[in-house]
């Protein structure tokens, strides 16, 4: 099977070797962590010697310990050369650090391995390696990505299909005109996390609510709310659970990096707040999946999402910005850099103008200030410096 190389993730991954640390791919499930791992282990094998361990494949079912796992290393490594430790879904495998650990002090290996749960960098695990592991974090395709993969030219209909289906990169070997087949295939990632990353690592016992959660999620993308309003909005259904059965539910689903938890910032006090947060979905495809494809009703929320994705997988920590009681969508930080972002499927009419510009104006900072939108007429408004950007050329700008 042709492997579609991920240039900036292998990277990534290139400049950490040799560094005397593991290398932790993370992300969903099929957001594309295996390809990336085959196209290092490719690139690596004429610099030293590989040793590839798929926890998914059945031939390798009897590796269940760090004990087994330390057993197998040590009978597949050589001693006269570099070795290459690659390990897909490295979770599979109980206490697996404490090999890793060892491995990662010997002057001859470099360790890099996949993960697909978040309690895999718990803290215990973190404190394990004390400190000598780097994180590569593999999200879906994004639209520069999309469009690679499907060898198509951008246009308002391909961007269209993009914000519609979104980056599980093995959907672009089903036509886009196979609307079953995809949907049946982001089902079954739904399913699969749903069931084997969640269910039953965490024993989840209320099954339902747990999936009515996803979908409520999915279709409040994007606004704020806590664990405390779901469970009161939950006992007004006649559903009655408690908040830290919410809030115990939420951490599960975002472990999984099926969302993402995105706090709020106050702008002017230049600090974090710890409560009621947004959330987005780390696939806009499987947000849409949840909320029976209403693409034609979500655009907005979809589209903020989507902007959300181009900011995460540019390097930028991303919030929800507040000030003076107005909101900012995105407050993007990276290092000294920050952007302001307001997202807006169109500009035209006033109140919505008001919104979006008068929001950035109060920012008295000299940072970047974007409105990105479908609007075609746009592109003409010139207002206090922001900067006014088409939302296709936004998904494959270099900010």
């Amino acid at each position: 099977m042709e492997i579609i190389n991920r240039e900036e993730y292998i990277g990534k991954i290139n400049a950490q070797l040799g560094k005397g640390e593991a290398i932790v791919l993370t992300g969903h499930r099929r957001a594309g962590k295996s390809c990336v791992l085959e196209s290092v282990a490719q690139r690596l094998k004429n610099k030293g010697h590989v040793i590839y361990l798929d926890m998914e494949d059945p031939n390798n079912a009897d590796i269940t310990t760090f004990r087994e796992l330390h057993d197998f290393v040590q009978k597949n490594s050589q001693s006269d050369t570099q070795n290459y430790l690659f390990i897909d879904e490295v979770q599979e495998i109980k206490q697996f650090e404490k090999t890793l650990r060892f491995f990662v002090k010997q002057d001859n290996f470099d360790v890099i391995v996949t993960g697909s749960n978040a309690s895999m960098l718990s803290s215990d695990i973190a404190s394990s390696f004390a400190g000598r592991y780097s994180q590569v974090h593999i999200g879906s395709l994004d639209y520069s990505e999309f469009l690679k993969f499907y060898s198509l030219e951008d246009s308002n209909a391909v961007f269209s299909q993009y914000l519609r289906w979104g980056g599980l990169p093995f959907l672009h070997r089903i036509a886009l005109t196979d609307v079953r087949t995809r949907t049946d295939y982001i089902g079954s990632i739904y399913d699969t996390i749903f069931v084997k990353d969640i269910v039953r690592r965490r024993q989840i016992r209320n099954v339902t609510f747990l999936d009515n959660l996803a979908h409520f999620i999915a279709d409040n993308s994007g606004k704020i709310f806590s664990a405390h309003s779901i469970a009161k909005y939950m006992k007004g259904m006649d559903k009655s659970v408690s908040a830290n059965t919410v809030s115990d539910y939420m951490e599960a689903l975002c472990d999984t990096y099926l969302i993402d938890k995105v706090k709020r910032y106050d702008i002017k006090g230049k600090q974090v707040f710890e409560q009621q947060e947004k959330y987005y979905f780390e696939d806009i495809g499987i947000r849409n999946y949840l909320c029976n494809d209403k693409r034609n009703t979500d655009i907005e929320k979809i589209l903020e999402g989507a902007v959300y994705l181009k900011l995460k997988q540019s390097g930028f920590d991303v919030y929800v910005g507040q000030l003076n009681g107005k909101e900012v969508d995105f407050v993007a930080k990276r290092g000294d850099e920050v952007l302001y972002v307001q997202v807006s499927v169109s500009v035209t009419a006033p109140e919505t103008y008001e919104r979006e510009f008068g929001n950035l104006k109060l920012i008295r900072d000299n940072y970047p200030k974007y409105v990105v939108t479908m609007d075609p007429n746009a592109t003409l408004i010139h207002d206090s410096g922001i900067i006014v950007c088409p939302a296709k050329d936004f998904m494959q700008k270099d900010i």
